[in-house]
């Protein structure tokens, strides 16, 4: 991500502070790292074919209408990032995979070691949102995942709560997020952690006046 530097402690030590995180979230978005929606549309078309699927048969497997997979397929239309999910989960890929797009990372010619360079990610901004994340481990072959989280107020995972296999844990670096999982909420700031089994329903807002920031471990890899 050009231009980033990494959080820092405020004068008091009290809480990380982010330099980039105190910019609207709209002013740290290159366009040439944003997945833009023609991009994104031919993705899902070229896996939708190469699996034998029609429109409607995808629309059905992912819960929305037919015309809606034609209209992202054609860039014309933004999917939520939770119609995304279900979208590319009924293609047997995930979101993630989007994010492997760029080389793991130097290793020192150790291939159980990865170092993911600050600029050297590929980031996706998701079509018509002001979400980005970033893929921190280097790859969706290891035993976790872990996920570099923006989003702006007021953005989220959208949709019905997500339901998978598997345990997740995430810290928030700055902003606020507003967590809803297994039936309760919880406000999460600067700091703040949470831990959960993925089968608990689950889903997240941005909520206050400031980006949220937070870095997010899911295993085994299901974003």
């Amino acid at each position: 991500m050009t231009g980033q530097r990494g959080p820092r402690l405020d004068r008091n030590g009290s809480r990380f502070v982010d330099d980039f995180a105190t910019a609207s979230l709209t002013s740290m978005v290159d366009p040439q790292d944003g997945l833009d929606s023609v991009e994104l549309g031919a993705i899902i078309r070229e896996r939708r074919q190469a699996q034998g699927m029609s429109l409607s048969q995808l629309a059905e497997q992912a819960g929305v209408s037919t015309s809606f997979v034609s209209q992202v397929e054609r860039g014309v239309a933004n999917p939520t990032l939770s119609s995304l999910k279900a979208m590319v989960g009924a293609l047997n890929f995930s979101v993630g995979a989007l994010l492997e797009s760029k080389p793991a990372g130097s290793t020192g010619g150790d291939d159980e070691i990865a170092v993911l360079r600050h600029g050297e990610r590929r980031r996706i901004v998701y079509p018509g949102t002001q979400i980005a994340n970033e893929l921190l481990s280097p790859n969706l072959q290891k035993r976790m995942e872990i996920i570099w989280v923006e989003a702006a107020p007021g953005q989220g995972s959208g949709g019905h709560p997500h339901v998978h296999e598997g345990e997740e844990a995430g810290v928030v670096i700055s902003g606020s997020m507003k967590f809803a999982v297994g039936g309760q909420e919880h406000v999460l700031n600067a700091r703040d952690a949470i831990y959960f089994p993925s089968t608990r329903p689950h889903s997240w807002e941005s909520v206050g006046d400031e980006d949220l920031v937070a870095i997010w471990v899911i295993t085994p890899p299901t974003f």
